[in-house]
């Protein structure tokens, strides 16, 4: 199945943990195929916190929906991940934003993400790796609903060493 997952963090070394979590992502839930750029974006959310670093990422994973969230779950714990205070900070993040057109909704897990499409900081990273995937639930593009969305938070591109 094909999954994005979206990465976040502001704690620690951000993109030093982005890049251990890629080898824990793949031994765990499945083979990366894309990675968008790093982005940086205002704290969502509970404001008063340092910027966030965020990223999507497109995998191949044969687990299902329940097991892909327990690896990821075990990855953030592994990263150090504390889940003290909703939308605090944290030193990763890891979220299922899409598994192929799959509507999930219960008290574990909703696919898609509920949020994506107020999120430009999950929009704009996932614009560029998939701007015609089209959201199972909205009907529209990935392209669309950027266009749409109404955060007016900065997401920054940040550029390569």
């Amino acid at each position: 199945m094909r999954v994005f997952l979206s990465l976040g963090g502001n704690l620690g070394n951000t993109q030093e943990i982005f890049e251990q979590s890629y080898p824990a992502i793949e031994k765990k839930v499945g083979k990366i195929l894309q990675k968008s750029s790093l982005y940086r974006t205002a704290a969502w959310g509970l404001k008063d916190q340092a910027d966030f670093i965020n990223q999507v990422m497109l995998l191949e994973s044969a687990l299902n929906p329940h097991e892909i969230l327990t690896e990821i779950q075990a990855i953030e714990k592994q990263f150090g991940r504390e889940r003290l205070v909703t939308w605090g900070p944290r030193t990763l993040d890891l979220d299922i934003l899409f598994i192929e057109n799959l509507k999930i909704q219960n008290e574990k897990l909703q696919i898609p993400h509920p949020h994506i499409h107020n999120r430009k900081f999950i929009l704009i990273p996932m614009h560029e790796i998939a701007k015609e995937f089209e959201h199972p639930e909205l009907k529209k593009t990935i392209s669309e609903l950027m266009l749409e969305a109404t955060d007016d938070f900065s997401v920054n591109l940040i550029p390569n060493p």
